[in-house]
């Protein structure tokens, strides 16, 4: 298995994780933004969600050398879980695609990222780190309505 074959299956199995915080939110629970004073810049579960579907797509777009979206006005555009979760999964799978052809030299070519120039070995590395940081903002707002359940699936115990 080659780093971008392994980085990918990251990226895939980091979006299932994430749909299943997602789905494991109290539906009440999913467009709240938990606050401790007015100035609180907190995001709900569905708009960390499309953070991250946003971040898959653009560093697809950087793989691709496209131009990436500007963000859009809101993050939380979606009906239901459902379509949220499948638009998770599609975006990290189409990344994934991309980050599989990545080979030997490829991991040090210089890519352009909204964090300025990277080596791609790296900046491979950011959407997994996104949702993982996402994932645990998620498990914090579970807590923080009662919610105390181990919420993990099969994908955190294989590979």
């Amino acid at each position: 298995m080659t780093l971008g074959e392994w980085q990918a299956r990251l990226i895939e199995k980091s979006a299932i994780i994430m749909s299943h915080f997602v789905e494991t939110t109290r539906e009440d629970r999913l467009r709240w933004r938990p606050s401790t004073e007015e100035a609180s810049q907190t995001r709900s579960v569905m708009e960390q969600l499309g953070e991250c579907i946003f971040a898959n797509q653009r560093f697809l777009a950087i793989f691709r050398g496209d131009e990436p979206a500007t963000p859009p006005a809101s993050f939380d555009s979606f009906g239901e879980v459902p379509e949220a979760t499948a638009l998770l999964k599609s975006s990290a799978a189409a990344l994934a695609a991309e980050v599989r052809k990545l080979k030997g030299d490829d991991l040090m070519k210089t890519v352009q990222t909204h964090r300025g120039p990277m080596p791609a070995a790296l900046a491979m590395q950011f959407p997994v780190r996104n949702m993982t940081y996402h994932m645990g903002q998620m498990n914090m707002i579970q807590l923080l309505y009662g919610d105390t359940a181990f919420h993990i699936t099969e994908e955190f115990t294989t590979l």
